[in-house]
């Protein structure tokens, strides 16, 4: 069948920091309103495959960086026509786009056109819903996400009947009275610290959250991220991990990316996500209903191996499928791969242990563009290897910054004393890139 295509335009529209829909946090004169996007389906025939494109319109006199467009599709798999200007990341029907760099900036009184693809695997007509775009409001400088709205701290599962929800605050929002927390769209509870926990629950259940703040003038935040967890299996009702998925493959999206397609895999309650391998380790999760996924952050021109597994409501994984291999594409410019952390900064801080005071190193850097996305970075204190940072791994996953980066470092119950400290990030294909510059740092005494 031949393959015809259809025009997809995405756009959503950004309202001020007082609405309960995703805000653009203005700067001091600045027009709130500046960025805006749409979205629809040009044509309603069945196809195996549809271009498209997320159109971004800058009614602000000065320019957009640091831009999300965020949108759900009902089905396939998405790729984008220009992987190395933009970084997309697919979670089942929700995906991101985002810039890579100063590569696309949204001019001043200016319009910009990602063009994107659609693979529905023969299933008719995709269709996009929840569009919409968050980041700074127009600037040219790194003001990181300036989004009114409460972010995701590490919400868990405690048991087959509970979960943990926890939260920081919105950025930029010091009046924030209570929160509201909703479960499937229903507000359930109000609090007034950054954590609860949600009771009463059915085993081996997905359950969706999303909470918001409540000024002390009554007004709301926007809704943070969904926080979707699925609780554990009853005791004795899970008796046996689930079938593997199989049909793995994996194929190659421009230099930086890979898109990974599979059979979904079955279990006794229910299977409750996906886990996917690169090169022998856990790199990315994947929910329930998703067959696809899409790996960012690759080296250009590099063989990978990729599996994936599937986890049920009692935590149970399947045995991997098999492997597939692949190799992404070459750099269009040449890059190497080995741009260094940018802007590297470090700070001292105490805290209290009991009746210790034990010294920090508060680290500061901009993440390395055009090069993918970079999850692991590992820290030389005095010349030598002391601690490893990463994301993209664990339980939960720590999402992989984009931007801007921080973490901290113990170095002791030692005032006084003299540190150099640098760091290297570790590049898709395992090997360290260069090192950011090297400062010198005193504790407090």
């Amino acid at each position: 069948m031949s393959r015809k295509r259809i025009a997809l335009a995405c756009v959503a529209v950004v309202v001020g920091v007082g609405s309960v829909v995703i805000p653009v946090a203005a700067n001091a004169g600045e027009e709130e309103n500046a960025l805006g996007a749409t979205c629809r389906v040009a044509d309603g025939a069945g196809v195996w495959w549809a271009s498209g494109e997320v159109a971004l319109a800058n009614k602000g006199d000065r320019p957009v960086r640091n831009w999300t467009a965020e949108f759900d599709v009902s089905q396939g798999q998405v790729t984008l026509d220009n992987p190395w200007a933009y970084e997309l990341r697919q979670d089942g029907k929700r995906v991101t786009v985002k810039p890579i760099a100063d590569r696309a900036d949204v001019a001043a009184k200016g319009r910009l056109a990602v063009k994107i693809g659609i693979n529905p695997a023969g299933k008719g007509v995709p269709k996009i819903t929840g569009c919409r775009v968050n980041g700074p409001s127009a600037g040219g400088g790194d003001t990181g996400t300036g989004t009114a709205v409460p972010a995701d701290s590490g919400s868990f599962v405690k048991d087959h009947t509970a979960v943990h929800l926890m939260w920081k605050p919105p950025a930029g929002a010091s009046d924030i009275a209570r929160y509201e927390v909703f479960q499937d769209g229903k507000k359930v509870k109000t609090v007034k610290d950054t954590m609860t926990d949600v009771e009463k629950l059915a085993p081996a259940t997905r359950y969706v959250f999303k909470v918001r703040g409540v000024r002390t003038d009554g007004r709301t935040t926007g809704f943070g991220k969904d926080i979707v967890l699925t609780t554990l299996a009853a005791p004795g009702q899970d008796k046996a991990k689930p079938v593997m998925p199989v049909d793995l493959e994996a194929t190659g999206s421009g230099p930086y990316q890979v898109v990974l397609r599979w059979r979904a895999a079955t279990d006794d309650v229910a299977v409750t996500g996906y886990r996917i391998h690169r090169d022998g380790a856990k790199v990315q999760e994947a929910d329930a209903k998703a067959t696809s996924a899409t790996v960012s952050g690759l080296t250009a021109g590099t063989a990978y191996r990729f599996k994936v597994t599937a986890v049920d409501a009692s935590g149970k994984e399947s045995d991997p499928t098999r492997e597939a291999q692949v190799t992404t594409g070459k750099a269009p410019d040449g890059n190497t791969g080995t741009a260094a952390p940018g802007d590297f900064a470090a700070t001292t801080a105490t805290k209290r242990d009991g009746n210790v005071t034990q010294h920090y190193l508060n680290l500061t850097w901009s993440v390395p563009q055009g090069v993918g996305q970079i999850s692991t970075y590992q820290v030389y204190l005095n010349g030598k290897p002391a601690q490893t940072f990463m994301w993209g791994t664990g339980d939960p996953v720590l999402p992989v910054p984009a931007g801007k980066a921080s973490r901290e470092v113990l170095v002791g119950p030692h005032p006084g004393t003299t540190y150099t400290v640098k760091i290297r990030p570790r590049l898709g294909d395992g090997t360290w890139g260069a090192f950011s510059r090297e400062l010198t740092v005193q504790t407090g005494r």
